[in-house]
């Protein structure tokens, strides 16, 4: 007579694990479900208060752009995500600068009518905090502001003191920049 435990069998052992999948991909599904509305309303108000830093107006309308993704002369491909007309002020473009250190910068510049930089916002990045994440800082930001060619940071021969240890963020800033630039050329 054996003493032994008998061991459940390994078609147990997936069993329970597929359950245990189940029960959480569940839970995910529904915390999904429930935070969504709330995640919508909240990107929507960061998108209106980001226009209204970049480009202060009474009221902006959604442009139907149809130029595509812009390549700057270095080569980047910069997608742009949204264009707003600002009223008679200018026009406010929303794009997604993919070269970040860490990732993309979701970003907005505001373009005057007479073609100046008017402002910048860092919608949502993934850059290294205390370092690319200066990027939001309005201080840094303000050397952007009357800007009318094309921006560049010192290290690359333009005006813009890059980020200290950032140089890539404050590169990829630029570029979204330019891209802004470009669609506002676009559009007249």
């Amino acid at each position: 007579m054996s003493t032994a435990k008998k061991e459940p069998g390994m078609a147990m052992l997936v069993i329970v694990l597929a359950v245990i999948c189940l029960v959480v991909a569940a839970l995910l599904g529904l915390v999904n479900q429930v935070t969504a509305p709330a995640i919508a309303a909240n990107t929507k108000k960061t998108i209106q208060d980001s226009l209204q830093v970049v480009l202060p107006a009474d009221a902006y309308e959604e442009v139907d752009y149809t130029g595509g993704d812009v390549t700057l002369d270095t080569g980047t491909t910069v997608p742009v995500v949204a264009v707003y007309k600002a009223g008679e002020e200018g026009y406010v473009v929303e794009t997604l600068s993919p070269n970040g250190f860490s990732g993309s910068i979701d970003m907005m510049a505001g373009i005057n009518s007479a073609g100046e930089v008017t402002g910048l916002a860092i919608i949502t990045h993934a850059e290294t905090s205390g370092l690319g994440s200066k990027a939001t800082d309005p201080e840094w930001q303000a050397q952007f502001a009357g800007a009318t060619g094309l921006v560049a940071v010192t290290k690359d021969g333009g005006t813009i003191n890059s980020i200290t240890g950032s140089t890539i963020t404050s590169r990829a800033v630029c570029d979204g920049v330019n891209a802004a630039r470009a669609v506002v050329e676009a559009l007249g």
